[in-house]
């Protein structure tokens, strides 16, 4: 057996310290957190209890939920925020088969498609309420993308959009 699960309650990770004390905060119930990870509700009492840590993969979403930095509930977690400069990791998405390309492919799609109604949504918004820094903003695009999207396709779309609302 290994020494993380034969802890006792009072030998419990500064981690499994820190989730108990968010858990308390939140006053949500284990079912319910369990419900929204996607984990059982044993999965949540083992973080609880300190049998178990928190994955790194759940820590944001479980940071997110209770309202505490995911590196406070998770040491695996501020282990690899730390060699990446503090950058969120981005998370293994456990519902796509890493065996099928076909489920895969569609994750990126969805999240490429995601992204775009994100940046048009920003764009909106910036032409609308700060038109500006629009001008700004279309000038730093084209100083970071390279020139073969400038000239087509959505980022072309984006930039019309900013000079127009520049012009304005």
């Amino acid at each position: 057996m290994n020494s993380i699960a034969t802890m006792k309650k009072s030998e419990c990770s500064p981690e499994s310290q820190a989730l108990k004390a968010a858990f308390k905060a939140s006053g949500l119930k284990q079912a319910a957190v369990a419900e929204h990870m996607d984990v059982t509700p044993g999965a949540v009492r083992q973080w609880l209890e300190g049998e178990r840590p928190v994955p790194a993969t759940k820590a944001d979403r479980l940071g997110t939920l209770l309202s505490v930095a995911p590196a406070t509930i998770c040491a695996k977690y501020a282990v690899i925020a730390e060699q990446r400069g503090n950058v969120v990791p981005l998370r293994h998405d456990e519902n796509v088969d890493q065996r099928r390309p076909d489920q895969a492919l569609r994750r990126v799609e969805n999240d490429v498609d995601a992204l775009r109604y994100a940046l048009a949504g920003i764009v909106s918004v910036t032409t609308v309420h700060r038109p500006a820094e629009a001008l700004a903003v279309a000038a730093a695009i084209r100083r970071s993308v390279p020139k073969k999207f400038l000239e087509r396709g959505f980022v072309h779309e984006l930039l019309v959009t900013l000079d127009a609302a520049s012009r304005a």
